[in-house]
């Protein structure tokens, strides 16, 4: 039957008649679904902390040192349905199956993303338009059923502003979007969004959130994200969406993974010119290269990253595998992992990083945030029946011309303001990553002093207190394997003296269920 739903899950079903357990998560896995087992038991969970309230499991905890080296070395993450703990797995996404003396190699697929694409010959380029444009119309239009009051997260991008047109062909009323605001013009994109809302006549609102607060709340925003997180500005999203939830949102529909699914980033062009040589397709290689440095990016750039694409990277990790002393700056009694993630194509990468690197990620540390508010994300570039299209249209429908997500900019061309479709320069919001390293040192330097990690060479002190990676990774190990509160609650007095206090406009569950409960520091919320 799973194979029928359209949605995200993570399920147990236990049938009395049978007396047989059914485990099944969905098809990207969004929804987490974790296990583990000691002898003839087995335990599963919606969240890790659960299974570390079991003896068994908490007197055992262990460190998985090939997610470690990823995290540290490659900043991958959630690879193969691996976590930071040692025997502590994921449910594989798309999968389901009974729990019995067979487990887990019984466990069975349902569906995958598929592996080869159409040839323009296959599908010309007004019908992929078309299948584009109905197949995220409809995404769109079943995930505006809502029994609480929905929104939609209106960054001013081509992903967010293609579901606002979408949505305004189906939701009865006015609907409301949040647009966040930058401090810095350089990437700021409200007015695009305001552009873009105008349109459709929303109820516009902007939010100015700011920095901030991101130590006084270091303990429990530790314990909700259970492994280490690429960057503080999560802890921002927290302000954000207790804003929204504020204001009484409850489902907020969103434009995410529009990138990952239409080739959006600049680091995909190399691959596709590369699959274009390879398949012979001079015309495209010729037609992207002549328009590549006027929209994106200097040659400088481009050089750096063709260095990458003729696998001298590659290289340069076998070379740090066999010399210890090169392996990673500051990283120590980890061993080279057996398999290294890597993909030349276009079409590899972009799987591999739905499939294993980037989504798994994405999906797994984002619910994690808004199930902590507790806040329900809707994704329609995340309908299994938009991701088929996405993975099976040619590579040279997605970068064309120079242009990113050319199909989609295509498709969505006659909806949406001219210079949201065919903007040239990707914004994003970067995190000013120099000035928050240079605004706690005192913080940074404190932990750096206090933490003991067997896999940190802390004499590498100048690296460490610029590496958010290494300094996320020391901050999980003491929480967790070092059980070390005393050095959160030193944090988060320091801090009161540093940071600029942030006020929760509505309390996450996260932090009322510690302030109920404050000599708990890792409250639990989902024990099946």
């Amino acid at each position: 039957c799973f194979s029928r739903f359209n949605g995200f899950w993570a399920v147990a079903l236990y049938d009395f008649k049978k007396r047989r357990l059914i485990l099944s998560r969905d098809r990207l896995g969004k929804k987490p679904l974790y296990w583990t087992q000691f002898g003839s038991r087995l335990y599963f969970a919606s969240e890790i902390k659960s299974l570390l309230r079991v003896p068994a499991v908490s007197n055992n905890r262990k460190v998985n040192e090939e997610a470690v080296w990823h995290w540290c070395v490659d900043g991958r993450r959630d690879l193969e349905n691996s976590t930071f703990f040692d025997g502590i797995h994921s449910l594989p996404a798309a999968c389901w199956t009974v729990v019995d003396q067979n487990f887990p190699n019984n466990i069975q697929t349902f569906w995958e993303v598929p592996r080869e694409r159409l040839r323009e010959s296959d599908i010309s380029v007004p019908e992929a338009m078309r299948l584009v444009r109905e197949t995220l119309d409809d995404a769109v239009r079943i995930r505006l059923r809502a029994d609480v009051p929905l929104a939609l997260e209106l960054s001013g991008g081509l992903d967010s502003s293609t579901v606002l047109a979408l949505a305004a062909r189906h939701h009865p009323g006015r609907i409301t979007t949040y647009t966040v605001k930058s401090a810095d013009p350089q990437s700021d994109e409200e007015p695009f969004a305001r552009s873009v809302a105008s349109r459709y006549n929303t109820d516009y609102r902007v939010l100015e959130p700011g920095m901030g607060g991101l130590w006084q709340g270091i303990t429990a925003f530790t314990a909700l994200q259970e492994e280490p997180y690429h960057s503080p500005n999560m802890q921002t999203s927290q302000v954000i969406w207790s804003l929204m939830r504020a204001a009484g949102t409850k489902v907020v529909l969103t434009g995410a993974a529009g990138d990952e699914m239409f080739g959006g980033y600049s680091r995909y062009y190399l691959k596709a010119q590369i699959e274009n040589l390879i398949h012979g397709r001079l015309g495209h290689f010729v037609g992207n290269a002549a328009h590549w440095t006027e929209r994106q990016h200097s040659l400088s750039a481009i050089g750096r990253e063709m260095i990458e694409m003729l696998g001298l990277r590659l290289l340069a990790r076998r070379v740090k595998s066999a010399i210890p002393a090169l392996n990673n700056l500051y990283l120590r009694n980890i061993p080279t992992p057996r398999r290294q993630y890597y993909a030349a194509t276009l079409s590899a990468w972009l799987r591999e990083e739905i499939v294993n690197t980037q989504i798994p990620y994405w999906l797994r540390s984002g619910e994690k945030n808004y199930m902590g508010m507790p806040f329900e994300a809707r994704t329609p570039f995340l309908d299994y029946r938009v991701v088929e299209i996405a993975a099976r249209l040619p590579t040279t429908y997605l970068i064309r011309h120079g242009w990113h997500k050319w199909i989609l900019r295509k498709a969505m061309e006659d909806s949406l303001p001219a210079d949201v479709v065919w903007r040239r320069i990707k914004m994003g919001f970067p995190y000013p990553f120099e000035s928050f390293f240079a605004t706690y040192r005192s913080i940074i330097d404190m932990i750096l002093r206090e933490a003991r990690n067997p896999y940190i060479d802390f004499s590498r002190y100048a690296r460490l207190r610029t590496d958010w990676n290494a300094l996320s990774f020391i901050l999980w190990y003491e929480f967790f394997i070092n059980d070390n509160i005393s050095l959160f609650r030193k944090i988060e007095e320091m801090s009161a003296a540093i940071e600029r206090p942030v006020t929760m406009a509505y309390v996450p569950e996260y932090l009322k269920n510690r302030g109920n409960n404050s000599s708990d520091p890792m409250p639990s919320q989902a024990m099946l």
